[in-house]
């Protein structure tokens, strides 16, 4: 699957992605306040059964849930796009169409040695007009893996023009990546010269380069830089 990261401060992200290096913010560094965000029951239906635990049971099964609810805030999330056509997408991310788009081949970007039992993790976001419910009985059927896809996975209905995938690392910050997965840069319309011809000559691995034009039917389209 093609993915796309839209990308509007140019020196460090071409500098880290020319060493195949992205970074991997927390959830805390995004820009939805939502992020994370849970309808706890859990908390009140162990106040119902907690007669029928022992003391050790309860308060082990209380201790699980908050180290999961904490370890969301540890995780490194990597965002991006299935389309590079979005108008908005282009305003909001890539410095209203100044900055520029990466191409990656999703598959590729994760490095066979770096790859653990959950980690990293590719998610395609969910959309919701409620956010998820974490119940005792929702606990009973998940896993941990599941419960933190659930939590990072589920984003508000406002955001679906996104259509977001993300790339889910164990902790936070910067990320090597497959080099061979980086298929193009695409620079938007309002992309200066300057911009262009310093990150063509920053990146030294063999890609495609493309600069956005405007149709007059509101659409975008790209062409290819000789």
């Amino acid at each position: 699957m093609k993915v796309y990261k839209y990308c509007s401060n140019y020196s460090p992200v071409i500098k880290s992605l020319s060493r195949s290096k992205i970074y991997a913010p927390s959830k805390q560094q995004l820009n939805d306040p939502f992020e994370g965000t849970v309808t706890s029951k859990i908390f009140e239906d162990y106040k119902i059964i907690k007669d029928y635990l022992s003391p050790s049971n309860y308060e082990y099964k209380i201790a699980l849930i908050n180290k999961l609810l904490v370890q969301i805030g540890y995780l490194g999330i990597y965002s991006m796009s299935k389309t590079w056509r979005s108008e908005l997408l282009w305003a909001h991310y890539s410095n209203s169409h100044k900055g520029f788009c990466i191409e990656y081949e999703l598959e590729d970007m994760i490095l066979t040695e770096s790859k653990t039992i959950i980690f990293p993790k590719i998610i395609e976001i969910e959309y919701s007009k409620n956010p998820p419910i974490y119940s005792l009985d929702i606990m009973d059927k998940i896993t941990e893996e599941e419960f933190l896809i659930m939590l990072i996975g589920t984003k508000s209905m406002s955001w679906k023009y996104e259509k977001e995938v993300r790339l889910i690392f164990n902790n936070n910050g910067e990320q090597e990546i497959n080099n061979k997965a980086i298929q193009s840069i695409i620079f938007g319309a309002c992309a200066s010269d300057e911009d262009i011809n310093r990150t063509i000559t920053q990146m030294s691995n063999k890609i495609k380069y493309y600069k956005i034009n405007i149709a007059n039917d509101y659409k975008l389209f790209k062409e290819k830089i000789n």
